[in-house]
């Protein structure tokens, strides 16, 4: 089963400095020990397979069904001309697992046509370049069946378009929507009735949004608004 129990561990500075001051020790512990799966070994998957290896996950399983073509050769940076003909999870496989050597990655070749019990051991499956969107509902469905629950992404191009489907569980939350630094702004006042209105102080827009929280500090007349 996936788990997003945090254990204590070390993290290697001298390969995740930068990637740990941006996201923080308990992002990184968290994807530390996590099993991701990510099916369509083709450019797109690549790419994404990549960029896991690198973000340091506990372990990676790779799958595919394809195998290389002439076209491959193009777009997936991990296949050479000798590899037409192979399958093109297997061949990936031994250049994606050089990339870092705390990540276990392993390559699951055989349909999963009535196998979709593989996904369940797994914290997040991603597909990519899927076309049956009865596949995607199955897949999807016996995520979410899970206990706990393995987050699910659908990922797909075509040529400057792209899509994505994310469905990470009933209790996800976000924290953090856009990245953006918190930022003050003044206020002119606050009604002292049950449902205060706060003002902003004359053009100048708060750019808020709805569900977003505010703390206030500095208030006077009304102390018991100011955070510590």
């Amino acid at each position: 089963m996936a788990t997003s129990e945090v254990q204590p561990m070390e993290i290697d500075d001298s390969l995740y400095s930068r990637q740990r001051y941006v996201l923080g020790d308990v992002a990184m512990k968290k994807m530390a020990q996590s099993k991701v799966f990510v099916s369509g070994m083709d450019g797109l998957g690549v790419e994404i397979a990549k960029n896991i290896v690198l973000a340091g996950v506990k372990e990676l399983v790779i799958h595919d069904v394809s195998l290389v073509t002439i076209s491959d050769i193009g777009t997936q940076f991990f296949v050479r001309e000798s590899d037409v003909g192979k399958n093109r999870a297997e061949v990936t496989l031994p250049r994606l697992s050089e990339l870092n050597p705390y990540v276990t990655v392993k390559v699951l070749s055989g349909s999963l046509d009535g196998e979709m019990a593989v996904l369940d051991d797994f914290t997040c499956v991603i597909f990519v370049n899927y076309l049956s969107l009865l596949l995607l509902e199955t897949a999807n469905l016996r995520c979410r069946g899970c206990d706990p629950q393995v987050r699910f992404i659908s990922a797909s191009t075509c040529g400057v378009f792209a899509s994505v489907f994310n469905d990470f569980g009933d209790t996800f939350e976000v924290l953090d929507k856009n990245g953006e630094e918190l930022h003050e702004f003044f206020i002119s006042g606050v009604t002292q009735c049950d449902k205060g209105v706060v003002s902003c102080l004359e053009n100048e827009l708060h750019g808020l949004e709805t569900g977003d929280y505010v703390t206030f500090k500095e208030v006077q007349g009304m102390g018991e608004l100011n955070c510590g």
